[in-house]
């Protein structure tokens, strides 16, 4: 029997070095130690790959296959007029060909896949039962293929769906005329993704579900049924984030008046700083689980205000900051 089938590797891809990698990658590493953890990526990200003790491994030892050949071939970017978004469509499509062709040459079958910017904060081993008998996870609001992916077959059909689909004139055509009526749109691996779901039968579940009082969040700035701060952080309402000495997160869920515990959080559209903070918050309190008993919960301050003057200040709208210091000047 592989490792590979007794521990599931995770796979993140990522083109670039945003600032908040680094933390990513460091917090899986501390929540799964045992597990590969591999970042697809490019030169840029090679060496916070390695900061963070991370397996690397480069897109361009992966664009061979005959499968991203046709790809390369069929691709045409479709989108409404305001998109303009050309090379990220394209990369969120081909990621999953790099992955497609590296699970291949690493006889992989199941494994763990997330976007670059989710936090993993538990032990993934510990939640693969939860999603045994499913195909594959879903996140995104239930139109991405991520988290937990049973088999190569799964991705071997989503790759093979996508070059149908960009042979699909049919299918195209009417891609393109809901473009007309939504310019922001565009043809994404997120509309393959539902097209392959559909019609091949996909048997999936979304990531969020929440099981044994334990979820995965989707995206920290939507509230999916939860508590939000009341203050805005980067122009966003986020989830209120809870955490205990155990190092473990939670979510007040509102309709079934339960704190949920977070097995990740989705810190897309964020700052640096909760990242950072995150990872801290965990990494400061992971070695107190076999010690502290006291499980009470504490909101975590993402705004960071230390002195009072900032409290005060951070709860006042920035229009009426601006009105203050106008009136200010004319003393």
């Amino acid at each position: 029997m592989k490792i590979e089938d007794i521990k599931k590797p995770i796979i993140f891809c990522h083109y670039g070095n945003s600032p908040y990698l680094f933390y990513t990658l460091k917090q899986v590493k501390l929540s799964n130690p045992e597990n590969r953890i591999i970042l697809l990526g490019d030169e840029d990200n090679k060496k916070v790959a390695h900061k963070a003790k991370i397996e690397h491994c480069c897109f361009k030892d992966y664009d061979d296959s005959d499968e991203i050949k046709v790809f390369n071939q069929v691709y045409q970017h479709i989108a409404g007029f305001k998109h303009k978004k050309e090379f990220w469509t394209n990369f969120v499509f081909k990621r999953w060909f790099y992955i497609h062709n590296f699970i291949k040459k690493n006889e992989i079958n199941g494994f763990w896949h997330f976007d670059s910017d989710n936090m993993i904060l538990s032990d993934l081993n510990k939640q693969e039962h939860k999603f045994k008998d499913f195909d594959c996870t879903e996140q995104c609001n239930g139109i991405c293929m991520n988290g937990y992916i049973s088999s190569y077959q799964v991705v071997n059909g989503y790759v093979n769906k996508i070059n149908e689909l960009f042979k699909d004139e049919a299918y195209l055509k009417e891609q393109k005329q809901d473009f007309i009526a939504h310019p922001d749109y565009a043809f994404t691996e997120m509309r393959a993704y539902k097209a392959y779901r559909e019609q091949e039968n996909i048997n999936s579940v979304r990531l969020n579900k929440i099981i044994d009082n334990e979820s995965f969040d989707d995206c920290i700035c939507m509230d999916h049924g939860y508590e939000r701060y009341e203050s805005l952080l980067n122009n966003q309402y986020l989830k209120k984030i809870y955490f205990d000495a155990q190092g473990n997160f939670y979510c007040y869920h509102i309709e079934s008046s339960q704190y949920v515990k977070m097995n990740s959080l989705n810190l897309s559209w964020v700052p640096t700083s909760l990242f950072k903070l995150v990872y801290k918050t965990y990494k400061n309190n992971i070695d107190n689980r076999k010690k502290v008993k006291n499980k009470d919960l504490i909101l975590l301050d993402i705004f960071q205000r230390n002195t009072f003057k900032e409290k005060v200040l951070g709860c006042i709208p920035k229009s009426i900051k601006r009105k203050i210091k106008l009136l200010i000047k004319k003393i």
